[in-house]
């Protein structure tokens, strides 16, 4: 298949029809720079937090309970922050950055050797976004994707050989985001009351009655939580206000964690605030940027939101993205909201029990269900190039 990279150095003046997004997606579409310029004093902002100042031994004393309050405040009114006070050192982040620019800025037939193969059920490596709805559109992103963490679950033939410090770098990278998530979930934790421990639990718990003997006190496991690497390549668009990098989602995660080149790009939906319209993400240095996922919503019972976003592209600057997604193990561990916040009918459960696979394949049905109902609303109309 061909690579955006491909499109976007044949020098085209209008992008295929198939990246052409419908007009009623097209809301705040528009170069990222014209957009992330357009930003008026005293509009909404995506908080900045830093979590340097959080004990885990003294989750009670000032400063802690500050970076709680900051945190549930950002996850609950936004469920998007940029965190500050992460403990990665900005050399590794460098390094990091350095190394999948310098994979990507291999020859197209290079990178091939990485090629995955979604239709075999082989998703990572080298790819590009294949049309996954019933409109046959697009998304205008070439990326590299595969397991980083835990290590000895990961499948290193899928990693670059070149350049050769991609492998070290982005092992240790994937050793500090596994730490860093654990530290944002104890703090998410305290947020909603509950102890420290308990969201991260809950998302690699699996109980077993052992031996079927009704006799015997449940056994439990603690599966390792699985973190992905997804690096975003994005590359000039010459068409900006009619193309995504991503289109409109919410992340399955329970946490994303994103580095960027420093390009903007990222825009999110406000949660509860629909009639703001789009934000742009700033540039906040040596942060990074953190969404709630679907996984943490449904165990906070909807407290945290699963923020809205999408990824806009340019005509000048190629934009490339760090994500790493903490997920729960696909079908051990039951997704539901946490006891706790139902306990003595404080809430109503607002997700049905499932495994995080089990979600999965749901969001993909309602979303087709979706698109067909949509398109049977729209008139049908011929797929004609856009004019230059």
């Amino acid at each position: 298949m061909s690579r955006v990279e491909a499109l976007s150095m044949s020098g085209l003046s209008a992008i295929p029809a198939e990246y052409v997004r419908p007009p009623s997606e097209r809301h705040g579409l528009g170069d990222a720079y014209d957009q992330a310029a357009k930003h008026v004093p005293g509009s909404p902002l995506i908080p900045v937090v830093d979590v340097a100042a959080f004990d885990p031994s003294d989750p009670a004393s000032a400063p802690s309970l500050a970076v709680v309050d900051a945190v549930r405040a950002a996850a609950t009114e936004w469920g998007v922050m940029h965190v500050a006070g992460h403990g990665i050192p900005p050399d590794l982040l460098d390094a990091l950055r350095a190394a999948g620019t310098l994979f990507f800025g291999m020859p197209i037939e290079d990178k091939e050797a990485y090629a995955n193969d979604p239709a075999a059920g082989q998703l990572e490596g080298y790819g590009s976004k294949l049309a996954a709805n019933e409109s046959g559109q697009r998304e205008w992103e070439d990326y590299l994707f595969h397991l980083v963490h835990p290590d000895h679950a990961a499948d290193h033939a899928r990693w670059p050989a070149h350049p050769p410090e991609y492998v070290p770098v982005t092992r240790h990278f994937g050793e500090l985001v596994s730490g860093l998530a654990s530290r944002l979930l104890a703090i998410l934790s305290l947020g909603l009351g509950v102890p420290a421990p308990t969201l991260e639990h809950r998302l690699r718990l699996v109980e077993t009655a052992g031996d079927g003997d009704q006799n015997k006190e449940h056994e439990e496991e603690l599966l390792d939580l699985l973190l992905k690497l997804k690096i975003n390549y994005y590359p000039v668009c010459p068409q900006p206000d009619l193309a995504v990098g991503v289109e409109a989602h919410t992340d399955v995660s329970a946490l994303s964690f994103i580095l960027t080149n420093g390009v903007p790009g990222l825009q999110v939906k406000r949660a509860g605030h629909e009639g703001e319209g789009w934000v742009t993400a700033r540039d906040e240095p040596g942060t990074l940027v953190v969404h709630v996922g679907d996984a943490l919503e449904i165990l906070s019972n909807g407290r945290y939101t699963s923020v809205l976003h999408r990824g806009l592209v340019n005509r000048v600057a190629t934009r490339v993205s760090w994500v790493v997604f903490a997920e729960p193990p696909p079908d051990r561990v039951l997704l539901q909201p946490l006891p706790e916040l139902l306990a003595d009918g404080q809430e109503e459960p607002r997700f049905a029990p499932r495994t995080f696979r089990q979600h999965l394949e749901h969001k993909v049905l309602k979303k087709k269900q979706s698109e067909e109902d949509e398109a049977k609303k729209a008139p049908v109309a011929p797929k004609l190039l856009p004019a230059v």
